[in-house]
């Protein structure tokens, strides 16, 4: 009779860890759509609103963060920053971000 429950408990075990291999879960997303949807990641934007150029100590603000050259700012490393504005080395790609690709600033000369 032991043999016959020990059987019995065995096998009964056996198919539900079966069924579980077998049965997905339909509310869990597939394998495959959560790597395509990992696969999709987009590259941060760059915005400079702010450049201090001069002899020494070049400064900018990229995304809010005030910078150097060789600082870095959401995954870029600052090359370089000049008057026509920051090189940022982005996946080893060189980019320029310069305040003229932002609309609303404007040169104002102030006469009488």
């Amino acid at each position: 009779m032991r043999r016959i429950v020990a059987f019995v408990l065995l096998c009964s075990s056996s198919i539900y860890t079966y069924a579980d291999t077998l049965l997905a879960d339909p509310t869990k997303p597939s394998r495959l759509v959560a790597y395509a949807k990992s696969s999709n990641i987009e590259q941060p934007t760059y915005k400079v609103s702010w450049l201090r150029t001069g002899n020494k100590n070049n400064m900018a603000v990229v995304n809010g963060q005030r910078v150097q050259v060789g600082d870095s700012v959401d995954g870029a490393t600052v090359l370089s920053i000049a008057r026509s504005g920051v090189t940022l080395d982005v996946g080893n790609k060189k980019q320029l971000i310069s305040l003229a690709e932002h609309k609303g600033f404007s040169k104002v000369k102030s006469g009488k």
